[in-house]
């Protein structure tokens, strides 16, 4: 029996606040991160996390603008949520941008 993927693209921006872009839970599914992208408006370099519902799953930091590919996917919990949390930009009017792609089955 094949397994049914479902594409899906979450997104959020802020200006000088926490960018939380959330794919929510689902039960008996599994979420798979497939990428995270995120950006500031002007150059600043801040964390970029991705949670496994609120355990830090992955993180690193974005200067004015990130792309990353996870050729693997990262597995989420069963039944659980899953985000991508870009810090405030610490400057008001420089707007930070995440997107999180990836697939439930």
């Amino acid at each position: 029996m094949s397994q049914l993927f479902v594409g899906w693209i979450e997104q959020d921006s802020q200006d000088d606040a926490i960018a939380t872009a959330t794919h929510a839970a689902k039960t008996r599914e599994n979420h798979v991160v497939m990428s995270v992208s995120a950006s500031f408006s002007t150059s600043t370099t801040k964390l970029l996390q991705i949670k496994d519902d609120t355990t830090v799953v992955w993180e690193g930091y974005v200067y004015s603008s990130e792309n990353i590919p996870f050729p693997n996917g990262i597995e989420i919990t069963q039944g659980k949520a899953c985000s991508a949390v870009l810090a405030a930009s610490g400057t008001g009017g420089v707007i930070g941008k995440v997107n999180l792609t990836g697939i439930s089955r």
